[in-house]
């Protein structure tokens, strides 16, 4: 696991001289050792320069054969690479019967000759989690590539004909040709999520590649391609079958997912918080480990929110080696202000205090850790599917009908009754889902930062009608994992975890488990009208019931009560209308209707969320941009 960056344009105006300086950005990702690489080529009559930096956390052959950038002997290939092959000693023996000889015992290199082999068809060989940039001399091409699933995270920009790139944000903002131009759209979409969705970021004519997707610069130019998908042409859910047969190569994939990823030459432990996707892992580590598994988890002094003992029972079942902590709220406060500069987009899901908290402790006495993310997306589990499958059929009633009954909403006595009418505006299942996602309304967001940002976030739409699934909630699922898991809860570890250099691995987003979740009809996902059904049946193989099944609980913190001095504070500081008049992005009363509109769609807890996403915004932006303490 590390940080990688570079660039590549014509020499007179490339910058490849900036390189380092982007790989010192990206220092606390990798801080064994760093590496830098350049190289100046001629085509279409042109002369053009490349250049890589690396920064290199050591997982695997820690020896200085891992070294990055890796140029193969003959200096053809050159690759900087972010992340984890597991399968990469099975594909080495297969590149071995072809010939291939091998310098190194590290994946890197095995990902290196697989390119080599058998070119960008190689990408669906591997099984892992990655972002790299690999420099193809012989064709003059660079390729960029991201996993499937998203758990890495490779940014781009592309501007006057240089392309700059990098694990972080914060490497592209190095480059001498950047301009911190704020993309309005990309604001309004941070503030009806709390992220902002790829493939845009918070920068004008800066990018992400989405899970799944290629970027190949070649003479000049750049072209993107979807490399893997979800759902397939070709597949979908088949007949119900059975739940139990269905259980049981459930738990075998992902046996062997989780044991794929227990290979390392360093320490290596679990996050733990007593729920089902989580324990779920754990159970099957300790399945398949010779030793105790060493756990964490964290609790908080306030029980309303102390999780700390369910994960702890769960650890005790399964005889592993746990470590807990209780944090302060002082200690809580603290990581929430230092969230805009751990966090180089802003990023405002609240659930992050708690990561990082988590990460910090678990890196005092491991250097990689395995998750339970992804289990909500796949497998159903979030309170918006049930809703939804409440609601759609109303979807069939006439839209003059509909439209009158929303139009009464505002009327109605009860807050639940008024959001649910509220909802019988949209169109079809996409657009329901979208709004169960996101209440704001679109209007109110361009009231408060201009009528860019109050569109919708295409990509969810797309992702939404393109998922070749027969149900509505399949498809919601699908589309949460393409949009909101990857830049919401991904984005969350990566930064958390990476800002201490550990790596986390997530054995659920297997892209074997993944295909296999949504080849899966909703009837096993939700049988005996239970969600998460399947993956239910496996973890009760090996952790009692009674230890799991209480009210769902997220791995998040009431930000209000947390935070409730320091709310006040930071909104007179940052959100001061004189203030954001000078800075330009928002405008004092759209904001002031937004929070209004926010208090009377959602009460006080949609109040503080707004409330929490605007500070979050206006904050890393006085980091960022206008070099401001925080304290």
């Amino acid at each position: 696991m590390c940080g990688f960056c570079g660039v590549i344009g014509p020499a007179e105006r490339a910058g490849v001289d900036d390189v380092e300086a982007m790989g010192r950005t990206l220092r606390h990702r990798g801080p064994d050792d760093s590496g830098h690489w350049r190289q100046g080529f001629r085509t279409e009559g042109r002369d053009f320069e490349v250049g890589f930096s690396h920064t290199r956390l050591s997982i695997l052959d820690l020896s200085p054969a891992g070294h990055q950038p890796m140029s193969t002997g003959d200096g053809e290939l050159t690759i900087s690479y972010n992340g984890e092959i597991y399968n990469f000693r099975a594909l080495r023996a297969e590149l071995e019967e072809r010939g291939v000889g091998f310098r190194s015992d590290c994946d890197t290199e095995v990902l290196l000759q697989a390119y080599r082999t058998w070119g960008t068809d190689a990408f669906d060989k591997l099984n892992g989690m990655f972002g790299f940039a690999i420099w193809d001399a012989p064709r003059r091409r660079l390729v960029l590539a991201r996993d499937r699933m998203g758990i890495k995270p490779v940014y781009y920009r592309w501007k006057d004909g240089v392309l700059s790139f990098g694990s972080e944000l914060r490497a592209l903002g190095v480059h001498r040709a950047f301009r911190p131009e704020i993309d309005r759209g990309s604001l309004g979409l941070l503030l009806r999520h709390m992220y902002v969705p790829g493939p845009r970021t918070i920068y004008r004519d800066t990018w992400r590649l989405m899970p799944g997707e290629l970027l190949v610069w070649q003479d000049g130019e750049i072209s993107r391609e979807t490399w893997w998908q979800a759902t397939p042409e070709g597949e979908a859910p088949g007949p119900g079958g059975d739940f139990r047969s269905r259980a049981d190569e459930l738990e075998a994939l992902l046996g062997d997912a989780v044991e794929k990823r227990m290979i390392a030459d360093v320490p290596l432990g679990a996050f733990v918080s007593g729920g089902v996707d989580s324990s779920l892992v754990v159970a099957l580590m300790r399945s398949r480990a010779r030793s105790p598994v060493r756990t964490f988890s964290i609790g908080f002094e306030d029980p309303r929110w102390n999780e700390a003992p369910y994960a702890r029972a769960v650890a005790e079942h399964l005889a592993t080696d746990h470590t807990e902590l209780t944090v302060t709220t002082a200690e809580a406060r603290g990581a929430a202000r230092e969230l805009p500069v751990i966090y180089d987009e802003p990023f405002a899901d609240s659930s992050a205090i708690p990561t990082l908290l988590l990460s910090r402790l678990t890196r005092e006495h491991v250097t990689v850790a395995l998750s339970g993310d992804g289990g909500d997306e796949l497998f159903g589990g979030y309170w918006q599917y049930e809703k939804l499958a409440k609601l759609r059929p109303w979807l069939r009633l006439p839209g003059p009908l509909r439209r009158a009954a929303a139009a009464l909403a505002p009327a109605l006595p009860v807050q639940s009754l008024r959001n649910a009418a509220g909802h019988l505006r949209s169109a079809d299942a996409a657009e329901l889902a979208s709004r169960l996602v996101s209440p704001v309304d679109d209007a109110v967001l361009a009231d408060a930062c201009g009528e860019e940002a109050g569109r919708p976030n295409p990509e969810y739409f797309r992702a939404f009608r393109e998922a070749r699934v027969p149900d509505e909630i399949q498809r919601a699922m699908a589309a949460d994992a393409r949009v909101y898991l990857p830049d919401d809860i991904l984005t969350k570890v990566d930064r958390a975890s990476m800002s201490i250099a550990l790596e986390v691995r997530v054995p659920i987003l297997d892209h074997r488990v993944v295909r296999l979740a949504l080849a899966t009809p909703l009837s096993l996902h939700w049988h005996g009208g239970r969600t998460k059904s399947l993956l239910r049946e496996v973890l009760y193989r090996h952790v009692p019931e009674a230890l799991i099944d209480r009210p769902k609980h997220g791995f998040g913190i009431p930000i209000g009560d947390l935070l409730a001095r320091e709310l006040a504070e930071w909104r007179e500081r940052f959100l001061a209308p004189e203030r954001l008049r000078e800075e330009g992005h928002l405008d004092p009363e759209g904001v002031e209707r937004l929070l209004a509109a926010s208090r009377r769609r959602g009460g006080e807890d949609g109040y503080v969320a707004r409330l929490w996403t605007l500070l979050c915004f206006q904050r890393w932006f006085a980091h960022h941009h206008r070099g401001e303490s925080l304290d």
